[in-house]
């Protein structure tokens, strides 16, 4: 599980698109969701822009791949 602050968020979602397998986004309810799904995209893209284009987020990464990758595009954003 990883806590990001994301500020950028086309390229975030990119990087998410990039990654091989599915990478979740874990709500404070336990619940977790595909970001990789389009839908969900365009909901957190809204509340990205409604929040002053800043949104923190928790994810969940089976993928050790995709988990590095998705911390080496956080590291060049930060």
């Amino acid at each position: 599980m990883i806590k990001l602050n994301i500020t950028n968020m086309e390229k975030f979602l990119q990087t998410v698109n990039e990654c091989t397998d599915p990478v979740y986004l874990a709500d404070s309810d336990g619940t977790r969701r595909n970001l990789k799904e389009y839908s969900l995209q365009n909901r957190l893209l809204q509340n990205f822009r409604e929040n002053h284009e800043y949104l923190p987020i928790t994810l969940e990464t089976p993928n050790p791949a995709d988990y590095l990758h998705i911390i080496f595009y956080y590291i060049g954003e930060v």
